[in-house]
């Protein structure tokens, strides 16, 4: 008997228990886990890439790049609680699950989008660089940077903004009997609590993602387009200027800037050697730095959109449909659970790909973090200190103003003194007419 009957499909096949924990698992603590690492890996490299240390035009592209994966992975995180099976009320889920397919997906798409593009954008400005280094290096700059990723982020929005209208879902409730969950598109399960109707209780849930009648001649074709352009393209670009830039990586060694740029004029043999001030070697080793850290995101990314590229639906469907039919329904779905995985630490691992290549970002990122720390510590002293000599004033003027006030005590008692003595003796003068007249 199956701990989820809701499962059960028509022909009287139930899907594994254990296909649906291990899918739940991954959904409700993998994804949210990894979302939220990234997140503050994300945050980690927004603090270091901001730094006026690291203003030449990769590190501008690498802060875009690191904005549109932390925005990406905030879009994903409800993703991970609709899929996670963590509620029992068909209103509450079925307005997660419309704002999750009409606003976070389309959002966490587009700036997967913009992602893309960025990578793709600092791959094509380090080979050009590494390639023709005197033409480019006039282009090669922070402003034109932010200009290249403004005209991205304006694209990808008009390329993306047909995912917020297509999509639309609408709830399917039936007897477990009768239930058919292969039309399904989030996890089915059996309603517990229900404000609107009382008899939807006991009975199976689900949510069915229904296209827009109108969007539905073009739909096919737009997923397809998009796909070549987010997925193929770049993927087959990226492939070639990485291989290009892996060889310019192995041959830093023997070459340098310098005899690059005189190559270019004076097709100079390989063999000579030029001497370089200490500065430039330090600006060399700066660069290709660069490129090996850019060298790894991109393989990193050319691995996990591996995955995105095998496990596109309509391609899983052509493939199975002979002789794994419900392959789709069954094996498709941790299938599509890894892809998701492998996505999010796309967007996530940025951080020590940057600590490991980039001495540069490593040095600053120890230079913030060491000034954070001094800082809030002198401060934490300097108010300690301030408090203490707060406390040791208002001591000090309380008991001077207590000394005073006994100094005017002592005065004004003093005083009163000599005024009865002044009283007394102004009264025997007074008198002493009197004795005097009473003598004669």
């Amino acid at each position: 008997m199956s701990r989820y009957p809701c499962l059960s499909n028509l022909n009287g096949s139930i899907s594994s228990d254990t296909l649906h924990d291990i899918e739940v698992a991954g959904y409700r603590y993998v994804i949210l886990t990894i979302c939220i690492f990234g997140v503050v890996c994300n945050l980690l490299n927004l603090c270091v890439l901001l730094q006026r240390r690291l203003k030449e035009s990769p590190y501008t592209y690498l802060t875009g790049l690191a904005i549109a994966d932390m925005i990406t992975l905030i879009s994903i995180s409800p993703f991970s609680i609709v899929r996670g099976d963590y509620m029992r009320h068909e209103n509450i889920f079925f307005t997660l699950v419309r704002f999750e397919s009409q606003f976070y997906m389309p959002l966490a798409n587009y700036f997967g989008q913009v992602s893309i593009m960025i990578t793709l954008a600092l791959t094509i400005e380090r080979y050009l660089f590494t390639t023709y280094p005197l033409r480019t290096r006039t282009f090669c700059k922070p402003r034109y940077a932010r200009i290249i990723i403004t005209i991205i982020l304006i694209i990808c929005a008009l390329l993306s903004f047909p995912r917020f209208l297509m999509e639309n879902v609408i709830p399917s409730i039936g007897p477990v009997d009768s239930f058919n969950p292969s039309i399904c598109s989030t996890q089915a399960f059996i309603i517990k609590y229900s404000s609107t109707n009382s008899t939807h209780i006991g009975q199976c849930f689900c949510v069915v993602g229904c296209p827009r009648k109108k969007f539905l001649p073009y739909r096919n074709a737009y997923y397809i387009t998009m796909f070549i352009i987010n997925q193929i393209l770049p993927v087959f670009i990226l492939l070639f200027l990485n291989l290009k830039l892996i060889r310019r990586v192995q041959n830093s060694n023997r070459y340098t800037l310098d005899e690059l740029v005189a190559r270019q004029h004076t097709q100079m043999p390989s063999s000579s050697t030029l001497m370089m001030h200490p500065i430039k070697q330090k600006r060399l080793r700066d660069e290709h730095r660069l490129t090996k850290t850019l060298v790894a995101i991109v393989l990193v990314f050319l691995v996990c959109n591996t995955f995105t590229i095998v496990s596109y639906p309509n391609f899983i469907k052509q493939i199975t449909i002979k002789k794994y039919p419900n392959y789709i329904n069954s094996g498709f779905r941790i299938q599509k659970l890894i892809t998701n995985i492998m996505l999010l630490l796309n967007y996530s691992i940025n951080f020590f790909f940057y600590c490991a290549f980039n001495q540069k970002f490593l040095d600053t990122l120890k230079t913030t973090f060491r000034h954070t720390i001094c800082s809030y510590l002198q401060d934490k002293f300097y108010h300690q200190n301030n408090n203490i000599a707060t406390q040791r004033t208002l001591l000090n003027s309380t008991t001077s103003s207590a000394n005073s006030s006994c100094y005017l005590q002592s005065k004004q008692h003093s005083s009163y003194k000599n005024i009865s003595i002044y009283d007394e003796e102004f009264l025997r003068l007074k008198q002493y007419p009197k004795q005097l007249s009473l003598r004669k």
